[in-house]
This record gives structure tokens, sequence and C-alpha cells, in this order.
């Protein structure tokens, strides 16, 4: 699986230095982190192949009940299950991966898998929490340096993530086999909480755990919306991972649309 290089430079320089400085000047005791693509790397090409798993991996269960279904129609199914469980998402909330598995056999539109033993539904929510283990996920290049400088520094440090198919029972065990949960006093997945970034609460839940402030908390994450509102909503100050931000720099930064007026209008008199 493919690391990401280019995020080291961005990512220990900042906490190596920039956080150093914020503790210096505003006494920070404390850094939350997110978890997919700031310290662990998760690329469009490993959706791919843990969504095929899963599939495969429903497909063979349902065909061991004797139950009649096709892998073509459990793929609808799964990206069907999507649209149902974007407006929870969208709430800043969160399931289980079980209420997953049953929104996934809804879609089948079959009457035949509402009623599946708990053995069956069991193996389901296997197969999709368990799929990253085929592959586990890389760590992002400096993640173990940073974690590890921090950790010297007496730091607290926790972790803010929010789920997916993945649930945060398994990926604490990701952690593990990467050999960085060590650094964590407190780890928070939204899947358990049912609350996701960038709702406040998710945070103030964290700093609570970690008997710390808001003002005296730093929350770094690759997500403007996620992590960087969520942070700033409750009071934290908030470091932004963007290892493309240099490449991609807009001509203007607007406060609004009107102010589009008073740009052109500049551009047309020089």
């Amino acid at each position: 699986m493919q690391n990401r290089p280019e995020v080291c430079s961005t990512f220990y320089h900042f906490v190596a230095t920039g956080v150093a400085t914020l503790r210096i000047r505003n006494m920070i005791d404390t850094v939350t982190f997110d978890l997919w693509n700031t310290l662990i790397y998760n690329s469009p090409q490993d959706n791919l192949k843990y969504k095929n798993e899963r599939i495969d991996g429903f497909h063979s269960v349902l065909k061991q009940t004797g139950r009649n279904v096709f892998r073509e129609e459990i793929e609808k199914a799964y990206d069907k299950s999507f649209e149902i469980y974007k407006p929870i998402r969208d709430r800043n909330a969160d399931i289980s991966t079980r209420e997953q598995v049953q929104i996934i056999l809804e879609c089948l539109g079959n009457p035949e898998f509402q009623d599946l033993a708990e053995d069956v539904l069991s193996e389901l929510e296997k197969v999709l929490a368990n799929t990253i283990f085929s592959e586990l996920p890389s760590l992002v290049e400096g993640s173990e340096e940073t974690l590890s400088y921090l950790d010297k520094k007496n730091y607290k440090m926790g972790l803010i993530c929010n789920t997916g198919r993945t649930p945060g029972k398994v990926l604490r065990e990701v952690l593990r086999r990467r050999n960085i949960i060590r650094f964590f006093r407190v780890l928070t997945f939204s899947d358990e909480l049912k609350i996701r970034k960038p709702n406040p609460e998710i945070f103030l839940h964290t700093l609570k755990s970690l008997n710390t402030s808001p003002t005296t908390a730093l929350h770094i994450g690759d997500e403007l919306e996620s992590d960087i509102l969520g942070a700033k909503r409750c009071g934290m100050r908030a470091g932004w991972i963007s290892p493309d931000r240099d490449k991609l720099q807009p001509d203007f930064i607007l406060p609004d649309l009107v102010s589009l007026k008073n740009v052109l209008g500049r551009e047309k008199s020089a």
C-alpha cells in the first residue's frame, strides 16, 4: 500500500515547530488528532478494494443460508445503503456496524433477508468490520516520529475519528498493530459515541476525558469542515494538514460573493 511521503514535511514541521511555539505563547498542553489521511493513509483505490471484498463476503455468507442472491444485487444494495446512511451523517450522527448491516439487507428489497439468524448477522457484521485486516492501512510518513516527539514533550494526546464501514473496535487493533496506540490517552470513535465531527460535542467529550480545556488544546486534521470547523466551534486551536496547499493557491479569497464586484472593479481600473 502506498505511503504519502509528501505529508511528512508538512506534518512534522508544523508539529515540531508550530505546536511548540503555540505551547510557549498560549500554554497548549493537549493535541488531538484525526485518523484517516492524517495518521494513517487511505486512498480511493483502497476503498474500492475493501468495498469489493465486503460485497464478496456478503455474497458468500448469504449464499450459505440457502437464499438465492446475485452479487450484483448485493453491490446495488451496498451502494444504496450510503444514500440512507448519508442523512444520518449529515446530522453529524452515526450508527453501529450492525445497523449498517441491517440497512444493506433492507436495500436488497427481499423479505427473506429480514429474518436472518443471529449467527448470520454476526458473520455479516464481521465482513463489514474486519475487511481492513486483509491489507492494513499504512501510516502517513512522519506519524510515529511526530507522536513520539509530542509524547516526550509530555503533551496529552487524543484521537477523534469519524468512522465509516470500519468501527472503532477494529481501528483500535489497527492502531495497536501499527504501534501508535501507545501514544494516546483517549480514543474517540463516532460509531461508539454516535456523534460525528464537526459536532463540537465529540471534541468536548474527548477533552473532558483528557481532563483539559479547549483553550489549551489543539486539533490536527486534514478536513476543513469536520476537523477545522469542528475544533474551532468548541474553542480549540486547529491545524490543517494540507500537502497540496502550496500547489493550489487561489488568486484571491472572497468573504462573500458580493465582494467579487470590488475585486473585478479593481482589476478593471488597474
